[in-house]
């Protein structure tokens, strides 16, 4: 993996460039901890693993500015989840939001070691901090999608954009694309259900190909919140460009995020398949391979005599049957080709048809 100088693409440029060929470029979002915990015990670690250990392009986070996010009451309603780290949600959020030096110390080790650091601007101050601190991309969060003032002002940016689409309707997509579209041509749109974790039957991947129909220009990838890897895989195969999938160290950590997360071997595992897949997409044109000569040459059936067939015989169907035969002669395909047509010499019941033994024949090349 080359190191952060050396990644010219991001995630929406590169899908761009390549389309159909692309490699799918995978985020890691980093389950949410608490900010000193993470630092001391698991960000470091997430990102080590992401890059030396499961090959993913990017480790994301969420960067909220939370009086710009929340009103008031919303931060002073009390929280009393198994997953709450305070009192009220304010002193939650507290809890777990990052400072603007961590996120510093974050994007710089990220460099270090050569991988994509960004974070979801989960309103448009943190986006603003996200801009100073100059990440590849803006992730757009499912939450605002439908923020369409937000929208402008990040789509302003310059950023290339990849933009989520949970709890959104068809129609509010349209909308964002037609918002997005004029000013900032670089963005993409994830399918993505809003649950933790994603059950099976809610994830809806056929949105994915939905999404190709209605916005062909753009990239399409998928935000995935199901426990596992297949969905995800399944999504690469259905042409997602960007795949996104939350990553901890620990699934039994307290925070609904990391039971909908992936563990290191997890995302190892992933990487794998989604690589796996891209090379067994392969190319539309169907012809015999050369990995298949072998096969053929064994197996390969050809036109064979089924009964004796005179000198200067016209070759009727009843004439002819298909058998793996010895050498290699016409083949299967070309039987109906071969009625009508005179042989020059007898050929013995069970024998191959070969092109020495009929007149004037032409053989179509088998591709």
């Amino acid at each position: 993996m080359p190191k952060i100088k050396q990644l010219q693409e991001t995630a929406v440029v590169r899908a761009q460039r390549a389309g159909a060929d692309c490699v799918a470029f995978v985020v890691c979002l980093a389950a949410r901890c608490p900010g000193r915990l993470c630092l001391r015990q698991g960000t470091h670690s997430v990102h080590q693993l992401v890059l030396q250990d499961c090959g993913a392009d990017c480790a994301k986070f969420q960067k909220s500015e939370l009086e710009y996010k929340f009103n008031k009451k919303a931060l002073e309603r009390p929280y009393t989840s198994k997953h709450s780290w305070g009192k009220t949600y304010g002193e939650h959020k507290r809890h777990l939001e990052f400072s603007h030096d961590q996120y510093r110390e974050l994007k710089k080790y990220a460099e270090e070691i050569g991988i994509f650091f960004t974070a979801s601007g989960m309103d448009e101050m943190a986006v603003e901090f996200l801009h100073e601190l100059d990440v590849p991309f803006f992730k757009v969060g499912s939450g605002d999608t439908n923020n369409f003032p937000y929208l402008e002002k990040t789509a302003k940016k310059g950023r290339p954009m990849v933009i989520s689409s949970g709890m959104q309707s068809m129609n509010t997509m349209h909308q964002v694309y037609q918002i997005v579209k004029p000013i900032n041509p670089n963005f993409c749109f994830l399918q993505c259900t809003s649950a933790y974790p994603l059950q099976p039957e809610d994830v809806n991947l056929r949105v994915i190909s939905a999404y190709q129909t209605a916005f062909p220009d753009i990239p399409i990838g998928y935000s995935g919140h199901e426990t596992g890897i297949a969905i995800s895989v399944a999504a690469v195969a259905m042409g997602a460009k960007v795949v996104e999938r939350h990553v901890t160290l620990d699934k039994t950590w307290k925070g609904s995020d990391h039971q909908a997360s992936l563990e290191p071997n997890e995302l190892a595992e992933l990487v794998k398949a989604i690589r796996t897949v891209e090379k067994a997409m392969g190319s539309p044109v169907k012809q015999l391979l050369p990995c298949e000569m072998a096969c053929n040459e064994k197996l390969g059936k050809s036109v064979v005599a089924k009964v004796t067939i005179p000198e200067g015989a016209v070759l009727t169907l009843d004439m002819l049957t298909v058998k793996v035969g010895e050498p290699k002669g016409f083949p299967p395909e070309a039987i109906f080709d071969l009625v009508g047509q005179k042989v020059k010499k007898k050929i013995e019941e069970d024998e191959t048809i070969t092109e020495q033994a009929v007149e004037n024949h032409v053989k179509k090349v088998k591709c």
